[in-house]
């Protein structure tokens, strides 16, 4: 697993850049990756991103530095662990 980015900017003070990704493919999520953002959230909740998809989507994220979350549809423990699974960092709940 490589390191927190995000973790260590928090703990300098400083704060982060963070881009969302609502277009399900991976190739824009390579794309946003190199882009210099700290972190960059896939979108399951609102338009057409699925829990397939994003996981070729986590897998183009991991190729950065980028920290990559996902935002799950709904506050469901099993989504959230399964976007953990996947490879998110972490998991922003509606």
């Amino acid at each position: 697993m490589k390191p927190n980015k995000l973790k260590q900017i928090w703990v300098q003070g400083r704060c982060a850049l963070n881009g969302w990704l609502s277009i399900p493919n991976a190739f824009s999520a390579e794309i946003m990756a190199v882009q210099g953002y700290d972190s960059i959230t896939i979108d399951l909740q609102h338009g057409i991103v699925d829990y397939q998809l994003s996981v070729g989507m986590l897998q183009a994220l991991q190729a950065s530095n980028v920290v990559p979350f996902v935002r799950v549809p709904w506050l469901d423990p099993a989504q959230g662990m399964k976007a953990l699974d996947a490879g998110a960092y972490g998991v922003i709940c509606p």
